[in-house]
């Protein structure tokens, strides 16, 4: 697995420590000891400022100039060391100034960093699993129950493992001397105006996929015909050749996407387009999980597994012509368009207008704008840890949610169960109350339900590119490339007030702002998504080895789901029910995970001196 790892002491260093498998020193100099594992040489930057005080390592998808990377430790020695994280492309940052050391990742959770301590000494990693192996921590049961039981819940410092801490996306690890680890978040970007983010993002998202495509390597691209992939294609196609994909299925033939694809590889003499039909591959969702132990691990649990046979075939022709790097449009959703937030702007005092995007809600939802409004309104005198702790008792002795129907007025509020709760044994119930009412006790008081639910999308989002990047690596040895979640893009979009970005009657108007000339214009005009469905087929195909899966649930042997439930929630989801679709995909790929993390310290790491690189 792609990582990396390190340790930063303010003691004399031991005589002897561990070190990941396989990894590559990239710093050691008594304070901070790194290592890159399955990194290339060219895909790790260091660069000191110009009076010698700071320094900083950049590791990963970097795409900062080297003028670039000295400025950010030039900001970096002035107290600036944010400047770090905010450079073109996905990556590790690092910066040190005199001794005190701060870790980044990005913000939107495709890199993240965890940590924990032990013999005076941090150590931190880009992957939990690894910093597990090397303590003993096990996988923590609740955190896993919460994901597919619940929404809302904020993860906050805590990881996948007990005692493995979380650094919050959009935040620092900052080890200094004499002071215990702290979290630092970087300073909120000021706000835009649409007119300004649009020439913003113009600006920086042709620079990220533009970089990205001037390696003079093969490479490849999503195009499935929306705008998100569509965008990222053309842009690319402005400096390289690609191999462009479009994959279709039963479900999706003869939809708006596939014409949309057909078109703007007809426009762009760089596309050679390879249009994969899963009905002449076979390829269905949740293929390949006979035998979870053979899944690649991954360093959370990733819904990718249930994309295995349908990612294998939709990279084929990329894998075939030797690609080296492919690009999609994760992450266009999280930043051009927006989550409903009629109750964030009454809260913000714009009450009319909020009260009419509360109405236009209903109306494009078809439902009643009663309770949507009542919820509106009622949002603008609570909180999200008030209402955590409603959720907290709900969990614990609320009716069974098994029978919940969605609701438009979720929509104002800040968390809520999911109909999978049915499925929760009284002890699961008790421990997930617990859980949540910890949470209501550290969480921000300040946020509104429109910019929570926003930025957990975004980390969700961002968590399972990585997750599909880990496999789609281990399996056929090809990194994918996400330029909407880049830090900068992010920054530039959501600096933008969501009901600018999302309009009633509209659809994605800032990339249409933004990218008009750029991009196929067709594609920008688009007012319609096309729904995948093709999952149920799927479903029933592989129900024997769901069934399995779920039959053998470590979270059912811990006692805290009830197995006949869970099965019987499948057998409805595979009939067609999508009451429980996303928690049953949620659960399986939580199983598959558990199923095959190595959980022995050899396997991720092996013995070193300290300091080898003196030997």
């Amino acid at each position: 697995m792609r990582y990396v790892a390190g340790m930063v002491t303010h003691t004399p260093p031991l005589a002897a420590g561990w070190r990941p498998r396989g990894g590559d020193e990239i710093h050691d100099d008594g304070t901070l000891r790194a290592w890159a594992v399955e990194h290339a040489a060219q895909e790790v930057q260091h660069a000191i400022s110009r009076d010698g005080t700071a320094e900083v390592i950049l590791v990963g998808a970097c795409l900062a100039t080297v003028d670039e990377a000295r400025d950010a430790a030039d900001s970096a020695a002035r107290g600036h060391w944010h400047t770090a994280g905010r450079l073109p492309g996905s990556y590790l940052a690092i910066t040190r100034v005199g001794r005190t050391v701060r870790i980044l990742g990005d913000r939107a959770a495709a890199v993240q960093v965890h940590w924990t301590t032990a013999a005076g000494a941090v150590t931190w990693s880009t992957s939990a699993a690894a910093l597990a192996a090397l303590t003993g921590a096990t996988p923590d049961p609740l955190r896993l129950l919460a994901e597919f039981t619940t929404w809302g819940v904020e993860p906050g410092v805590d990881g996948w493992f007990e005692g493995i801490h979380r650094v919050p996306p959009g935040a620092a690890l900052t080890l200094a001397p004499n002071v215990p680890p702290t979290i630092e978040r970087f300073p909120v970007p000021a706000g835009r105006s649409f007119a300004d983010a649009a020439a913003a993002l113009r600006q920086e998202l042709s620079l990220a996929v533009g970089r990205r495509a001037l390696t003079g390597r093969p490479l490849s691209t999503d195009l499935s015909g929306g705008v998100d992939s569509s965008s990222i294609a053309c842009l690319a196609a402005a400096h390289t050749d690609l191999t462009a994909v479009t994959y279709i299925d039963a479900a999706m033939a003869g939809q708006d996407d596939s014409h949309y694809a057909a078109e703007i590889a007809g426009a762009y003499p760089a596309l050679t387009q390879h249009v994969v039909d899963g009905r002449r591959t076979g390829s269905q969702h949740f293929d390949g999980l006979t035998d979870p132990a053979c899944v690649p691990v991954t360093n959370a649990p990733a819904l990718s597994v249930a994309m295995l046979g349908i990612l294998g075939a939709q990279l084929g022709p990329a894998v075939a012509v030797g690609s080296t790097g492919h690009l999609n449009g994760w992450g266009g959703d999280n930043v051009l368009d927006a989550f409903p937030s009629a109750a964030d702007r009454y809260r913000a005092g714009a009450r009319v207008a909020a009260l009419r995007d509360a109405h236009r809600l209903a109306r494009d939802r078809r439902a009643a704008a009663h309770p949507l409004l009542h919820a509106v309104t009622t949002a603008s005198r609570g909180s999200h840890p008030q209402a955590l702790a409603v959720l907290a008792d709900n969990v614990l002795s609320g009716p069974s949610p098994e029978n919940f129907l969605p609701d438009p007025a979720d929509a104002a509020r800040w968390c809520g169960r999911l109909p999978a709760a049915a499925w929760l044994t009284a002890a699961g119930r008790t421990a997930l109350a617990s859980l949540v009412g910890a949470r209501a006790a550290t969480a921000d008081p300040a946020v509104g339900p429109g910019a929570l639910r926003e930025r957990l999308a975004l980390e969700a989002t961002g968590a399972e590119h990585a997750n599909q990047d880990t496999v789609a690596r281990a399996l056929w040895r090809l990194p994918l490339h996400a330029p909407f979640l880049d830090t900068r893009i992010v920054d530039v979009c959501h600096a933008v007030p969501a009901w600018e970005r999302r309009r009633s009657g509209d659809f994605k108007p800032l990339a249409r702002a933004a990218l008009t000339g750029l991009v196929h214009a067709p594609v920008l005009a688009r007012r319609t998504k096309t729904p995948f469905t093709g999952i149920y087929g799927g479903l029933a195909t592989n129900a024997a080895a769901l069934r399995r899966i779920v039959g053998g649930s470590v979270l059912a042997q811990a006692g805290l789901l009830d197995t006949g439930r869970v099965l019987a929630g499948l057998d409805l989801t595979v009939h067609g029910d999508p009451a429980n679709l996303v928690s049953l995909h949620a659960l399986v790929a939580a199983e598959v995970w558990l199923a095959a993390l190595p959980t022995g310290r050899d396997a991720w790491w092996e013995p070193t001196t300290i300091r080898e690189s003196v030997r």
